[in-house]
């Protein structure tokens, strides 16, 4: 508690760090000269802005100078910019003209919640996950604020409405990333391979996503990258855990980024020691390249390319079944390139390919015992093509086709070198999906789409049928959804070698309702679910005659208080599920599955010192776990969980940012379950030790500075 205080301190110190202020002032108006609530302004490539009230006014300070670009965002209405000096922009009076929506402009919010909305300026999108009081900096992080997540604080992973985390799948520009996670010792939560800061915007679709998404049974979390720089940079950053820098070259129409980052936790364990005993602590080296080039008015080029090495030696000792103390031995390499071509014909046919390859090669030593060796090495090539052509005002036409080809292999040899396991897997899969979208009526529309897929390896073919209807009508939205996703089984089922004959399937059937008002949002859904296909062991063998159900509620408000500079969101999760799957002897309510998940996060802007404070506190209610000191299955419930957490940022001038977090600001042991003796004591009961995070709290303060740039600092160098 000392060190949090004492950080704390260290964080309000740096609120005296003031410099001179412009004001910005003015009011927003339809045609008609009627005050436009909730609309966004801001300085264009700063992080300074604010919203306006129900009046139609707006007024914020900006630590800008000279010719600076004002911009005004409003759902609905053509964005306006007005360039000008700074100390002109006092006093104006924005007159905002109203857009007509076709199909290309309508956005289906139901079942997706974003970090970051599309009418914001696109550093907001990532500084909505920086300054998440629970994220640290990282996007799934940010996404577990969010309602229909549910929390499993031991890994961090994303699970969604009753799912488990692999039937959540991440994309970038629409290609699959197999990998999107880091590598951590156990119980020790992951984060993204990715910045926030690389990304236009961060959306995650809980269910009912249409048919170019496919093998992803909960959800799918779809990123956009930005596109071409319009300045060059390069810029450094500093922490406790970590030095890195990077930079981008820019030119008309192209630029070219490159980052690289170096992280040891070896001098943090010092100073805040963990619960696990370390012979080599964790570190990782990882870098990134980006290339993205405007290829005449109508073509974009992308092309990404991330490696990260990670390895640690961890000394684990296992006091419930006394075997021998062994120093577990983790050496990971990942690499992962993304490649994509968009473009628009002069029939405006919109053609897009893309591949991306995902590699990650595992090497563990005293795995299970003193001197044994475990090797993964596992693959993916995902090629995609697709084209989209709106025929009308009353329909679009969307279709493509795309290839997954994976291969997995593992050895096992035990510390006399016998080879005990040898798996090797190839499996490619297939796909075509065919997506109509159209105007019905005003404000009504409809999507009916199909995706039919191929797996060679079991020799089968799938047809997902989905279907859409939806209302619009200024702020409000009402969905009804109803369709079918498949979605391979997990490898650890196809080594097996098992006849399992089919791929697993979900049903999503989903109501949406949202409304949008003077800039607060609030919107329910409803949900059930409904499994089969699912890998169950029974006899020490595989099949496919898994099965299982999930229902919820997901409920979720944000919203602004200008004059009180606060934003806020609060979201609440009710799940109920069940599966029979995996080993388990009955139906039962899965590990990973919480009832009840909420969470209220605020985040307060501090003009005249220029920072920002963000609070989140989460809770979900205890998670079930098997106890064989009591009779029947999955029959015990773990402690509810509770966390605060906090962080702040100051922009200490145009050029530095120093950012500051800590979790779990009241030090609570959160206890995730329990793992139990292999045998009974003297007494003929199981003993016990409960599931918690390695260390309760983490702390971080990190500075990011720019050395060519009249701005702030991205912390990716993006």
């Amino acid at each position: 508690m000392k060190k949090t205080i004492c950080l704390m301190g260290f964080l309000l110190l740096n609120l005296f760090l003031l410099n001179a202020q412009i004001k910005i002032s003015g009011k927003v108006t339809d045609e008609n000269k009627q005050a436009l609530p909730g609309a966004n302004v801001y300085i264009k490539g700063t992080v300074e802005g604010a919203s306006t009230d129900t009046e139609g006014f707006f007024q914020f300070e900006s630590t800008s100078n000279g010719e600076q670009v004002l911009v005004v965002s409003c759902l609905g209405y053509q964005t306006h910019e007005k360039k000008d000096l700074i100390t002109n922009l006092k006093g104006l009076i924005i007159i905002m003209k109203q857009e007509e929506l076709g199909l290309d402009e309508i956005v289906v919010t139901a079942s997706t919640f974003s970090i970051g909305r599309s009418r914001t300026v696109e550093k907001m999108n990532a500084l909505d996950v920086v300054l998440t009081g629970s994220s640290n900096g990282d996007i799934y992080g940010a996404l577990q604020t969010l309602p229909g997540t549910q929390k499993v604080g031991e890994d961090g992973k994303l699970y969604v409405r009753g799912g488990e985390t692999r039937e959540s799948q991440t994309f970038i520009d629409g290609m699959h990333v197999l990998f999107p996670y880091t590598s951590t010792a156990q119980n020790t939560p992951v984060r993204s391979r990715f910045s926030p800061f690389l990304f236009k915007g961060i959306n995650l679709s809980l269910g009912g996503y249409d048919s170019e998404y496919g093998q992803a049974l909960s959800s799918i979390l779809p990123m956009e990258t930005k596109d071409a720089a319009s300045s060059t940079k390069i810029g450094v950053n500093a922490s406790p855990l970590s030095i890195g820098g990077g930079g981008t070259y820019a030119w008309k129409k192209a630029s070219v980024s490159a980052n690289v980052n170096y992280t040891n936790k070896s001098l943090y364990s010092k100073v805040f020691p963990d619960d696990y005993q370390w012979k080599k602590d964790y570190r990782s080296l990882a870098g990134e390249v980006q290339i993205r080039s405007q290829l005449g008015r109508n073509s974009v080029y992308k092309l990404y390319l991330g490696i990260d090495r990670t390895a640690f030696i961890r000394t684990i000792t296992d006091d419930l079944n006394n075997t021998p103390t062994r120093n577990f031995d983790l050496a990971r390499d990942n690499y992962y390139i993304n490649s994509t071509f968009a473009t628009r014909t002069k029939n405006n046919y919109h053609l897009f390919l893309g591949t991306a390859y995902s590699y990650a090669s595992n090497k563990y030593k005293n795995t299970n015992l003193v001197g044994d060796a475990f090797t993964d090495h596992e693959s993916e090539l995902h090629a995609k093509a697709k084209i989209e052509k709106s025929i009308s005002k009353f329909y679009k036409l969307r279709g493509g086709l795309e290839a997954y080809l994976k291969n997995h292999s593992q050895t096992y040899e035990d510390n006399l070198s016998a080879i005990l396991m040898d798996n090797d897997l190839q499996r490619n899969l297939y796909a075509g999906y065919l997506d109509n979208q159209f105007k019905l009526k005003k404000y009504l529309y409809a999507n009916a789409s199909a995706r039919v897929e191929y797996s060679e390896l079991l020799n089968s073919w799938n047809l997902a049928p989905r279907l859409s209807l939806n209302y619009i009508n200024n702020g409000f939205q009402a969905s009804a959804i109803v369709g079918k996703y498949f979605q391979e089984q997990e490898d650890g089922v196809l080594f097996s070698k098992n006849d399992i004959g089919q791929q697993e399937s979900c049903m999503h059937y989903i109501l949406s309702g949202s409304y949008e008002l003077n800039g607060t949002v609030l919107k329910v859904e409803l949900y059930k679910k409904k499994y089969e296909g699912l890998g169950l062991l029974q006899n020490n063998a595989y099949s496919s005659l898994g099965y299982g159900k999930s229902k919820g509620i997901d409920a979720y408000l944000s919203g602004e208080s200008s004059p009180l500079r606060l934003k806020y969101t609060l979201a609440y999760s009710y799940n109920d599920s069940k599966r029979l799957f995996k080993d388990y002897a009955v139906e039962s309510v899965p590990l990973f599955s919480t009832k009840h998940n909420a969470s209220l996060s605020l985040r307060y802007s501090i003009p005249a010192l220029k920072a920002y404070a963000g609070l989140t506190y989460s809770y979900a209610s205890g998670r079930p776990y098997n106890n064989p000191n009591k009779a029947g299955f999955i029959n015990s419930k773990a402690p509810e969980y509770h966390s605060l957490d906090c962080n702040m940022t100051f922009l200490l001038s145009k050029n530095v940012i120093l950012y500051s977090s800590v979790t779990n600001v009241l030090g609570r042991k959160n206890v995730y379950g329990y793992t139990y003796s292999n045998a009974t004591n003297t007494e003929g009961i199981y003993n016990r030790k409960p599931i918690v995070n390695s260390r309760k709290q983490f702390y971080y303060v990190g500075i990011f500075i720019s050395l060519k740039s009249d701005s702030a600092y991205d912390v990716s160098s993006f």
